[in-house]
C-alpha cells in the first residue's frame, strides 16, 4: 500500500517539472532548469524517443544536436515560475 502512494507522488513530481509558460515550455533535467518553444520540444523528443524530462543531460543535450535545436535564454520570469512550481511540488498533498 505504501508503494503506490510513492509512486503517484513520484508521477506528480515528474508532471510539474515540465511547465508551460506563454509558448515556451520549462523543464528540469538533472537539476537543471532548461526553456524550448514547444516545436523544439517536440523535435527533440521524437529525435530522442522519449519526453524531455525523463532524459538526462547528456541525453537532452545530445537529442538538441542532432534536431538542430537551440535552447532558449531563461528570463526573471521563467525562474520564478519554476521556483514557484518546486515550492508547491515540496508542499504536502493532503
Amino acid at each position: 500500500m505504501m508503494r503506490r502512494g510513492m509512486v503517484r507522488r513520484t508521477t506528480r513530481r515528474m508532471f510539474r517539472r515540465r511547465l508551460i509558460v506563454g509558448g515556451a515550455v520549462l523543464f528540469a533535467v538533472g537539476g537543471v532548469a532548461h526553456k524550448m518553444s514547444q516545436q523544439d520540444t517536440q523535435k527533440v523528443e521524437q529525435q530522442a524517443g522519449k519526453p524531455v524530462d525523463q532524459m538526462s543531460e547528456q541525453e537532452l543535450q545530445a537529442a538538441m544536436q542532432k534536431a538542430g535545436v537551440q535552447e532558449q535564454r531563461m528570463t526573471p520570469e521563467d525562474e520564478h515560475a519554476m521556483e514557484t512550481a518546486s515550492e508547491q511540488e515540496q508542499t504536502p498533498v493532503p
